[in-house]
């Protein structure tokens, strides 16, 4: 021990003599040798692995590196001993873009700091907590109740640096908000903090500098910026930063058109950050290496350099990759979604003016439905673990959505919230060290689950050959709408206004809405005329052949069957076009190899009464019209009235191939439900239900693909949920449907699949059908809000005359060869 001792008092002696980045390499030096030492305490052993650590943060700038050290350092001792190696991990986390997940470290951290009085720990960890909720966008109230206990804890505590991050976090939330005034407020109490207290911290001034250039004063800004930048690289402790720093000033440059000055700042932080050329051997932080390439991007376009653009756009959706692959959260996975979306539509607008339809169809795929692709893979990648492991992760799984609803259903404020946080926390520990395991034994797992294959243009004309289909997929951006349609013969890309289509699409379905059965002839004109010019706008520019027609929409969904080719005749595309809807290409045909032909084993559900606390109305018929689907098509089980509860479902769900549910949903802010007799599904516990076995799913009540919109996932809504859980096809309904017109339409549906039509001409064919039918209500709102999503292939559905008749010539056949064997014997 006093070997340690020694080493610790050099280590000190030099830091004190500013010679720090000699020390730390003395101490990483002897790391291993004191490792040797045998089992040291838990105060000597985190030290000697903190400073380890740091070393490859703060000098090195190797992240990956840092979080190796400490997360498997920390696993040796359970994650027991909580220390400063958990405030650098969880910092590692921010600024690596893993917002939820440093959130969780933080939680544990903080929870665990607070009991062994580890002062300097807790602020540390609560100031990681802070600026972790201030990137993901949490509500203000969370920040502010964050910051005042750190503000409270760091008043008397010596070093002042903790006191100093409430006002930068608060600046930055405000920032962020494009709240500028309060930014400043907060920002400048900052500044007056550091210099009061003679800090070494330059945050607040950066952001205050970048308040004047988001602000439009970029003068004030270059020139404050040309001050930090000279602080920061004649100061060791700070020149671990000097990659932002010069990035904003890249910025200022070209934005006042001085390119060559701009240039020079993106190459100093293409240094600073240890960039050099390619994205897979880069270790330092992957954000900001992102932020290096949106600024790389913004002045190679200024210069008009289209194709050196394009080169580094295909750099940034590989390490917008890496990122996706090392968040374990959905709520980290989201942010970054959300926060590339822009960079996507600059990727597709470059390709367009190159004409390069390849490029532009794979940023457009990569812009969508990427974490329900992911899903995807992990639920193929399963097949190759073991039973046991499986099973285990499975349990795991379940348990964390379990935990999670309980938390949905507890006060934020109460001990019992704080219990459940800290049991999902640990249950994500385990799931994670699984996950982890298994990638390190399982080499075929890691690679389903990681290595995708985007499909190109020619493999979806291949594809698209053979099933004699159409594909037509939208891009929503914030500047231009693009769509582009491929068949076996050609690839069109188009752009679109966005202003024009935002106010078509929006009028549209407002009418679609409005004008239902008690309106005036004016008013169906109008919707006539808009239904007429959508069609103009995301139609007929294609010129796709008439017949089946895949269609992939991007934050608006338009029921294309209901458009107009000419609003002074009645005859919507439905008449002319099946049309199909698919998250992307790369989704709809990931899996289709679960759709079997001729197994039918159905679970049909319909509660038509439900208990009076849910207060809604009865579905008269809804039990009539499952008996006859269940009569002409089907074995299987139904459940009506009292039967049809929600476990009851949740039991019978797994050994189904197709799914049918005549009853109520809803989905608004709060979330997507369906009800059953005694209770409503909530859309978040289909994560807890078994592997399901069904082929298809029919949601025949109210919204079920309405939900809240993920940008570039989509709508979460219930229809996505299935799709989550590898069901290949789902129909569901866009809005509040007219009962009677869904029961007749969902009847003749299935009557189309058992005469062996694919399942988009089936329900073409239906809402034609329903349309030709006297008394029938022609207007879009009853018919068009029922859709197709996923696979658009055969199911074939023997109808019981079918059965009967093989039964009948089973047993004749029997009869024949009975008999010839009796004679033969006698």
């Amino acid at each position: 021990m006093s070997y340690f001792k020694k080493s610790e008092q050099l280590f000190l002696q030099l830091e004190d003599q500013k010679n720090i980045e000699e020390a730390y390499r003395l101490c990483v030096a002897r790391a291993k040798r004191w490792h040797k030492l045998g089992s040291l305490p838990d105060k000597e052993w985190a030290y000697v692995w903190y400073i380890h650590a740091f070393y490859q943060w703060f000098f090195l700038h190797d992240i990956p590196s840092t979080r190796r050290i400490i997360y498997e350092k920390n696993k040796e001792r359970n994650f027991q001993f909580v220390d400063k190696s958990w405030t650098l991990y969880s910092r590692t986390l921010v600024e690596d873009g893993s917002y939820q997940e440093a959130i969780e470290w933080c939680t544990k951290g903080v929870d665990k700091a607070s009991k062994t009085v580890d002062t300097e720990v807790y602020l540390g960890l609560l100031t990681n907590l802070m600026n972790a909720k201030v990137k993901l966008n949490a509500p203000i109230e969370e920040v502010m109740e964050i910051g005042e206990r750190l503000r409270k804890a760091s008043l008397n505590h010596p070093k002042k640096m903790y006191y100093l991050y409430v006002f930068t976090n608060l600046g930055e939330y405000y920032l962020r908000a494009k709240e500028y005034s309060k930014a400043r407020e907060y920002l400048a109490q900052g500044v007056r903090v550091r210099l009061k207290y003679h800090l070494d911290n330059l945050e607040a001034d950066n952001m205050l500098a970048s308040c004047f250039q988001k602000q439009g004063d970029f003068q004030a800004s270059t020139q404050l910026y040309h001050r930090l930048i000279k602080q920061i690289e004649s100061s060791p402790l700070l020149a671990y930063e000097k990659g932002k720093y010069y990035l904003h000033q890249a910025d200022n440059f070209r934005q006042q058109n001085e390119l060559p000055k701009a240039e020079v700042y993106i190459l100093k932080a293409a240094r600073a950050l240890g960039y050099h050329s390619s994205v897979k051997l880069f270790e330092g932080k992957k954000s900001e290496l992102l932020y290096w390439f949106d600024y790389r991007i913004r002045v190679s376009l200024e210069k008009k350099n289209l194709a050196k653009v394009q080169y580094f756009q295909l750099q940034t959706d590989s390490l917008i990759d890496l990122m996706r692959k090392e968040h374990t959260e959905i709520n980290s996975k989201l942010f970054w979604r959300e926060n590339t979306h822009h960079f996507y539509e600059k990727a597709i607008e470059v390709s367009f003016q190159l004409k390069d339809l390849e490029k532009a169809f794979y940023f457009i795929e990569k812009s969508r439905a990427i974490l329900l692709l992911d899903a995807l893979s992990d639920l193929e990648a399963n097949n190759q673990l073991p039973y046991e492991v499986k099973i285990r992760k499975q349990r795991i799984q379940l348990e964390i959505e379990v935990l999670k609803q309980q938390l949905s259903g507890t006060a934020a404020n109460s001990k019992n919230f704080q219990q459940i946080t800290l049991k999902l926390l640990a249950a994500k520990d385990q799931y994670n060290n699984l996950i982890d395991s298994t990638e390190k034994t399982n080499p075929t797992y890691q690679k389903l689950k990681y290595n995708h294959h985007y499909i190109s243009l020619k493999e979806l004309q291949t594809k698209l050959k053979a099933q004699n289909q159409s594909f037509l997929e939208y891009f929503v951006g914030n500047e231009a709408v693009y769509a582009v349609s491929v068949t076996s013969d050609f690839v069109h890309l188009k752009k679109i206004s966005l202003h024009s289509y935002l106010n078509t699409v929006n009028l549209y379905q407002k009418l679609l809405l409005e004008v239902q059965t008690s309106t005036t002839k004016k008013q169906f004109i109008q919707l006539k005329k808009v239904s007429y010019a959508l069609y103009k706008h995301l139609f007929e520019p294609f010129h796709l052949p008439k017949g089946r027609v895949i269609v992939s929409h991007d934050n608006y969904f338009v029921s294309m069957a209901s458009l107009l080719p000419d609003w002074r005749i009645s005859d919507f595309l439905v008449k002319d076009y099946s049309f199909s809807y698919a998250y992307s290409a790369n989704v709809y045909f990931k899996n289709t190899n679960r759709v079997s032909i001729g197994r039918t084993k159905l679970l049909g559900i319909a509660p038509v009464n439900f208990d009076e606390r849910l207060n809604v109305a009865k579905l008269y018929n809804s039990d009539h019209t499952l008996e006859n689907i269940q009569k002409k098509h089907f074995n299987g089980n139904l459940l009506t009235y009292h039967h049809a509860t929600k476990a009851n479902f949740k039991k019978e769900v797994a050994d189904y191939d197709i799914i049918q549910l005549f009853t109520h949903g809803k989905a608004d802010s709060l979330g997507s439900v369906i009800y059953f007799q005694d209770s409503v599904f909530n859309l978040n516990e289909l994560q807890i239900l078994p592997q399901l076995q069904a082929n298809l799913v029919v949601l025949s009540a109210c919204q079920t693909n309405i939900g809240k919109n993920a940008t570039g996932e989509g709508i979460m809504s219930f229809a996505r949920g299935f799709a989550n859980l590898d069901v290949p096809s789902t129909v569901s309904t866009l809005w509040s449907v007219d009962n009677n017109t869904t029961y007749q339409i969902t009847e003749l549906f299935y009557q189309y699949l058992s005469d062996g039509y694919e399942k988009d001409i089936a329900l073409q064919k239906a809402q034609i059908d329903f349309l030709r039918k006297p008394l029938s209500a022609k207007l879009p709102y009853y018919w068009s809000g029922i859709v197709l999503i996923g696979d658009s292939g055969k199911v074939v559905l023997f109808s019981k005359k079918w059965q009967y008749s093989v039964l009948i010539f089973g047993f004749v056949l029997f009869s024949i060869f009975g008999f010839w064997a009796y004679k033969k014997l006698f």
